[in-house]
Formats: C-alpha cells, sequence, structure tokens
C-alpha cells in the first residue's frame, strides 16, 4: 500500500469533487450558513438533525443524514478558555479523530480516485478564536495531515479560502520539505514549470483527461453513451469521428443539445482543476466543453466570470480560457464529428491562429490530452514547418511547451521529441494511480509556483524562519503605513507591500 498524500488549493470545498468532507462548528453544534451549500443545501432547520452520536462527549463525528452530497464529519475548532496553543492542540486531537473516523468507516473513492479523498479547511481561524496565530494553525493542521495519511490509506486536501491562507500553507510544506515519491526527472521538471509560471512564462492547454478526473466521459464514452440514450446502433462503425457523425445524422438539431447535456452532468470540478488553476496562468486552452476550469480559477479569484474566448471580451485584469471545440452554453459550436474536423480550420481559423501565437511566445504546458487530436497536430507541425525557416543557429530551438502524460508512451515521446518536453507523471500500470501520480505532479508544481501573500501578514510570523525575518516583515508593515499616506512612485510600493501582506491587520 503507498502512503497517503496531503494537497493543497485554492477555492470552496462545495464544489471540489471529493469523497468526504470536514465541516468545522462549535460544541453546541451550530453550523454557519456558508457551510449549509457545502453540504448539498441543508435547509438551517435541519442542520441540528446532522450531530454526530457522542458529539457532546467527543467533539468531532460524522453527520447523521445519509442524504448529503458526501459524507461529512463535524469537528468543534472553537477555542476554549485555556491557552491558545493547548485550546489549539485540543483542536488538532479531535481533527485527528474525524479522519482516522473517516478511514475507518473506509468510503468508496469515486471518479476513478486510487484513494479516498478528505477535503477541510484551514480550520478555527475564522470564528474559532485562533485568527490571531494563523501560522500556528497552518503548521499544526499540516502535521496533523500528514501524521494520519501516514498510517491510513486516504488522501487529504486542505482547501484554503483566501491567498494568503493558501500561499502560507504552500510556504509550511515547503519548509518541511515536500518530497512526494516521484522520479528524480519528474520532480525536477515540476519545479522547472512552476519557475516559468511564476514568471508568467507558462499557458496551459487543458484535455479531456482532466475532466475525466471529475467524473465526465471520454470522447468514446460520451459518444456511446448518447448513443444508448437514444438507442442508437453504432456497433458497426469504427471510428470515434465517424460515430459521432453518424450520431448527429440521426440526432439532427438535438445533437448539440444532447452532448451539453451529458458534458453538464457533473457540476464539481476535480482536484487537477483547482491544481491547474492555481498556476495563475493567464492564457489557457482546451478542447473541453464543460464549465469546470473556469469554475475552479473563479472560486480562486472571488471575482466575475472568466472571459471565454470566442464569446467574450479578455480583459487586462482576468486571464482568459479558448475554448477549440466548443462550449456547452453554445451547444451549435460543439466540434466532435468527421465533417466538424474536416471544416474547422476554414472556420476557426483564428482560434488556431491563438493556440500557435502561444505556442511561439509562451511555453505551452499540456495536460490531459491525447495528443491525436487533428486539429491541434497541425497547429503544432505548422508551427515547427514555421520556425525551421525562420534564421538558423548553433543552438537548437527551445520546445514549443512540455506534454505531461499520466505514463509515459514511448512512441510518443520520441515522436514529439524536440518538439515538446515529454514528462510522464507515473510508472504505475493502474488508470486510477496514474491519475493520482498527476495530481501529485501538479501539486509539487502549484506548491513551488506559489507567491507569498501571506509573508509581511503577522497572523503567519510564526512561519517565518527567523527573529531577523520577523524583525523585517514588522519594519516592511511599518514602511508601508508610512508609503500608504503618499502619492506618486510611493503609492506604487505602497501597492506591493499590500499584495505581500502589510495592509492587514
Amino acid at each position: 500500500m503507498r502512503g497517503g498524500h496531503v494537497f493543497v488549493v485554492q477555492g470552496r470545498i462545495g464544489n471540489l469533487d471529493c469523497d468526504a468532507i470536514v465541516v468545522p462548528t462549535d460544541r453546541d453544534f451550530v453550523v454557519e450558513p456558508p457551510w449549509h451549500a457545502a453540504l448539498g443545501g441543508v435547509a438551517e432547520d435541519e442542520v441540528a438533525g446532522l450531530e454526530p452520536e457522542g458529539w457532546r462527549e467527543r467533539g468531532f463525528g460524522r453527520g447523521r443524514s445519509p442524504d448529503l452530497v458526501q459524507p461529512a464529519w463535524f469537528v468543534d475548532v472553537v477555542r476554549g478558555p485555556g491557552p491558545a496553543v493547548e485550546e489549539l492542540a485540543a483542536v488538532m486531537d479531535r481533527l485527528r479523530g474525524a479522519l482516522e473516523d473517516i478511514a475507518a468507516t473506509r468510503p468508496a473513492p469515486g471518479a476513478g480516485r486510487e484513494k479516498v479523498l478528505v477535503a477541510l479547511p484551514t480550520l478555527g481561524t475564522g470564528g474559532g478564536g485562533f485568527g490571531e496565530i494563523t501560522g500556528t494553525v497552518v503548521d499544526q493542521q499540516l502535521a496533523t495531515c500528514r501524521d494520519v495519511v501516514s498510517r491510513h490509506d486516504l488522501d487529504v486536501v486542505v482547501v484554503a479560502a483566501s491567498a494568503s491562507d493558501y500561499t502560507a500553507l504552500q510556504g509550511a510544506r515547503l519548509a518541511t520539505g515536500l518530497e512526494p515519491d516521484l522520479g528524480r526527472d519528474t520532480a525536477a521538471a515540476a519545479r522547472e514549470l512552476a519557475g516559468r509560471a511564476r514568471c508568467g512564462e507558462l499557458a496551459l492547454f487543458i484535455g479531456a483527461g482532466v475532466s475525466m478526473a471529475a467524473g465526465l466521459p471520454s470522447w468514446e464514452a460520451l459518444i456511446s453513451t448518447i448513443a444508448e440514450r437514444h438507442d442508437i446502433d453504432l456497433d458497426d462503425v469504427p471510428s470515434a469521428l465517424d460515430r459521432a457523425e453518424l450520431l448527429r445524422r440521426e440526432l439532427g438539431e438535438d445533437f448539440g443539445d444532447a452532448v451539453a447535456q451529458e458534458s453538464s452532468r457533473v457540476s464539481r470540478y476535480a482536484i487537477t482543476h483547482s491544481l491547474l488553476a492555481a498556476l495563475g496562468c493567464r492564457e489557457v486552452v482546451t478542447t473541453n466543453y464543460d464549465a469546470l476550469y473556469e469554475k475552479a480559477v473563479r472560486d480562486i479569484s472571488g471575482t466575475g466570470p472568466v472571459p471565454v474566448l470566442p464569446y467574450d471580451e479578455p480583459r487586462s485584469d482576468s486571464p482568459w480560457l479558448l475554448k477549440m471545440h466548443g462550449d456547452v452554453n453554445d451547444p451549435a459550436s460543439i466540434v466532435l464529428t468527421r465533417s466538424d474536423f474536416v471544416r474547422y480550420d476554414s472556420r476557426s481559423r483564428p482560434m488556431g491562429s491563438v493556440v500557435q501565437s502561444l505556442m511561439l511566445t509562451r511555453h505551452l504546458l499540456v495536460v490531459g490530452a491525447s495528443l491525436t487530436d487533428d486539429n491541434f497536430l497541425r497547429l503544432a507541425h505548422e508551427v515547427v514547418d514555421f520556425r525551421q525557416h525562420g534564421p538558423s543557429g548553433e543552438e537548437p530551438r527551445a520546445p514549443l511547451g512540455t506534454v505531461l502524460d499520466r505514463r509515459r508512451v514511448e512512441g510518443k515521446a520520441r515522436l514529439w521529441e524536440g518538439v515538446f518536453e515529454y514528462v510522464a507523471a507515473s510508472t504505475c500500470e493502474r488508470p486510477e494511480e496514474q491519475s493520482r501520480d498527476l495530481a501529485i505532479v501538479l501539486d509539487l508544481l502549484a506548491a513551488h509556483a506559489a507567491g507569498t501573500a501571506h509573508l509581511l501578514d503577522r497572523r503567519y510570523d510564526y512561519l517565518l524562519a527567523s527573529d531577523e525575518e520577523r524583525e523585517t516583515a514588522a519594519a516592511a508593515r511599518r514602511l508601508h503605513d508610512r508609503v500608504a499616506r503618499l502619492d506618486g512612485g510611493w503609492r506604487e510600493l505602497g501597492e506591493v507591500l499590500g499584495r505581500l501582506g502589510a495592509d492587514r491587520d
């Protein structure tokens, strides 16, 4: 049995696909309204009925209702009258009890996962009374989760609600040595990609494999499912594109709606969506029709919808997402059949040009794509041909990007040698293990790409490495207070210090 892993993402637990959640509350079992949605829209007058057996004695336990979206364990996270450190230790003991209870219950992993995935927030830093020592909470919660997953067959994902909690969690993990069980070359590639993300050099190309991790079907399975629902026989049509073509002819104008309906059956994004969204890439291309990636981005940014090309205008204050093959909100745009692909270049040439510009000006990280899509292959080969006619020199041209595959396919690696860097996430045989290893690689990448939004926030002083660093952070906060009163270039300095947490009391 391979040990568990502690992931860190930013977002909303109610929108993340997982197998169990940990919900914070108090000894009187008061569950705050924001958690009602995460529990599946439980009405306020129904919450009391979720109180676990033995709650008053233990302060943790599984919610009683079997009708929740996923099983929920509740933990009393409110500080008592004693010293903060002792009270926090008691909260961590209750968290440990809840996680061990989940491991003993053994809920079934979902969506092709190898292990049960348990999601929980940063505990006790809101209304729990530990906000002033958030850094200590981060450190102790990570240690508690690591201890449990090292002894039990489950994974844990800590879901940060704010950028400062997220970067603090990532910084704390890196400070203690985040070394997941990955090959040396794979880990090195993840760190290199993280450097590109920090510098704004990285763009994303997201394929169907990312949304399959959330429970959506592959293209082939999508076609088969629609055919079965409408009692259409496709057994003697070998090609997936031709099967889709026949399906369109049989369904007529209902074809696009049928595809959109199947692609919208899942509303919670996968952990891979969260990890990719956390990279902060401003240019993203996908062949997926669903809205899961933009939902993950919106949960991180807390702002309005992500502009989706070609429907929306890009904005300078937001990343954008290009949907090469259509969108569930526009069923007529969906590209899936043989004729769709034949006519794609003449109908969608501007979109292809955008993808090619990213290949030329960014490092394109390709995740979840099989690299068998004729449109993508044509665009890549045209860029390669274009670069071959440019100025030649002794130094080889840099690759167009990196293909991050679930497992190594030797022929694919040879085929794209010199064009894309090829990185395999896993050496395992089972698809569930490969998907988990891919998520772990992305988790390492995201950790190294995370910024330092918490650095000057006094709530996280505990995580700073020395008294000298704490004194420097205090001096930076005082500088922020001084320059915030000045105009001109000083205001820009104040904004930089504010982004590092100096403006948070």
